[in-house]
C-alpha cells in the first residue's frame, strides 16, 4: 500500500511537471529573442525578430500573475481549507441526517465537465424545534450513493453548517496525503514559475533600456515598460492574497452559512438535483431521492423506488415512548401470487 501511494504521488508530480514544459519552452524561446535583440544592436545587424520586447514583457508578466495566484492558493488557501475541515472533526456537533446524491448521468451542459460529486444533506435544525424545521444544504460528497441516517457534523452555533462526517473524513484524509506527498513539490514548481516569469519580464525591460531609442521598434517604450513592471510586481502579491481571500470566503460561506430551513420535510427531500443546467423533471424524481441510488441491493438493474421505502424515515428526532402492550403486529410475506401484508397476534410478556 505504501509503495502504491508513493508511486501515485510520483506520477502526479511528474505529470504536473511535464504539463508545464511546453510553456517553459515557449518562454525560453521568447528569452532567446530578447537576447538576440541585444546582439543585433551590438553587431549592427538587421532586426528580424518576430515579437518586440514590449509584447514579450507583457507575456512574462501575465504568467507571473497567474502563477502567483496559484502559488498563494497552494500555500494559503489549501491550509486554511484543511484547518476548516479539521475544525469539523474537533469541534463538530453530531446529529443524524440523510444525504441525497446527485445522479451523474443527469448532468448536462457545463456541469458534465466537472468531476466533483455533489449532493444535499438533510437534517433537523438544532434550535427551531417548535415547530420542527429541517435543513437542506448542498454539500460535496465522496461516496457516490444516497445514504440515510448517517452522522452529520455541525460547527457550534452554526446550524446551517452540516456536512456528512464520512465525507469530511475522506476529504481531510486526501488533503493530508497531498500535503505529505505532492504539495511541497508542486508548490516548489509554482514558486519557480513566479520567480522565473518575473525575472524574464525584468530582463526584457532591461534590454529595452540597453538598446538605444532609435533601434526600438513597434510599441517598445522603455519608460512605459518600467512603469508596468513596477506596478505589476508591486500589486500582484496583494492581488493574489485578495483574490484567494475572496475565494476562501465564498468557500467558507458555502460550507458554514449557506442552506435552507424548510418546515415541510417532504419538500426538503424533493430535491431537483440538476435544475441548474435544465433538468427539472418532477415526475422522474421521487420525493425521497430513492431513484437516484445508482445500484440495487436486489441485484437487478432497477431503482429502489416502489420496492423499498428508502429515505422515508424522518430526520427530526422524536421523543422515545415506553413500549406498552400490543395486540397485533403487521408483517410482510412473499407468496406465489405476490406480496401480502398480514396482521399476527402479539403478546408483550416482558
Amino acid at each position: 500500500m505504501a509503495r502504491s501511494s508513493a508511486a501515485g504521488a510520483t506520477f502526479t508530480i511528474l505529470r504536473f511537471f511535464l504539463s508545464t514544459l511546453p510553456f517553459l519552452a515557449v518562454l525560453l524561446y521568447l528569452l532567446y529573442i530578447a537576447v538576440q535583440r541585444g546582439n543585433t544592436f551590438e553587431n549592427e545587424e538587421e532586426n528580424e525578430a518576430i515579437f518586440n520586447l514590449m509584447d514579450i514583457t507583457i507575456v512574462f508578466l501575465s504568467f507571473h500573475v497567474i502563477w502567483t495566484l496559484y502559488a498563494v492558493y497552494l500555500l494559503v488557501f489549501v491550509p486554511k481549507r484543511r484547518y476548516l475541515l479539521d475544525r469539523y472533526l474537533r469541534e463538530g456537533e453530531t446529529t443524524l441526517g440523510d444525504v441525497i446524491v446527485e445522479d451523474p448521468s443527469k448532468k448536462t451542459g457545463l456541469r458534465c465537465l466537472v468531476s466533483r460529486q455533489y449532493g444535499h444533506a438533510i437534517y433537523s435544525h438544532p434550535t427551531k424545534i417548535n415547530p420542527s424545521v429541517v435543513v437542506q444544504k448542498k454539500v460535496r460528497v465522496y461516496q457516490p450513493y444516497t445514504r440515510e441516517r448517517v452522522a452529520i457534523l455541525r460547527l457550534p452555533n452554526r446550524p446551517l453548517s452540516g456536512q456528512a462526517k464520512i465525507d469530511i473524513e475522506i476529504d481531510l484524509s486526501n488533503m493530508r496525503t497531498e500535503r505529505d506527498t505532492t504539495l511541497c513539490y508542486i508548490s516548489a514548481v509554482a514558486i519557480f514559475w513566479v520567480l522565473f516569469s518575473l525575472a524574464g519580464a525584468g530582463f526584457c525591460v532591461y534590454q529595452m533600456g540597453y538598446i538605444p531609442e532609435q533601434f526600438l521598434w513597434g510599441n517598445e517604450d522603455v519608460e512605459l515598460a518600467r512603469r508596468i513592471f513596477v506596478l505589476v510586481a508591486g500589486i500582484n502579491p496583494f492581488f493574489a492574497f485578495i483574490a484567494n481571500g475572496i475565494r476562501y470566503l465564498m468557500y467558507y460561506n458555502w460550507m458554514v452559512r449557506w442552506g435552507a430551513s424548510i418546515k415541510d420535510e417532504e419538500n426538503a427531500r424533493n430535491v431537483k438535483t440538476n435544475n441548474w443546467c435544465g433538468y427539472n423533471d418532477d415526475e422522474a424524481a421521487s420525493f425521497d431521492g430513492s431513484d437516484q441510488i445508482p445500484y440495487s441491493i436486489l441485484g437487478e438493474d432497477r431503482s429502489y423506488l416502489g420496492t423499498i421505502r428508502s429515505h422515508s424515515r424522518s430526520v427530526i428526532p422524536k421523543t422515545e415512548v415506553t413500549p406498552g402492550k400490543q395486540s397485533e403486529v403487521t408483517v410482510t410475506s412473499v407468496e406465489e401470487d405476490g406480496t401480502k401484508l398480514r396482521a399476527l397476534p402479539w403478546t408483550d410478556e416482558a
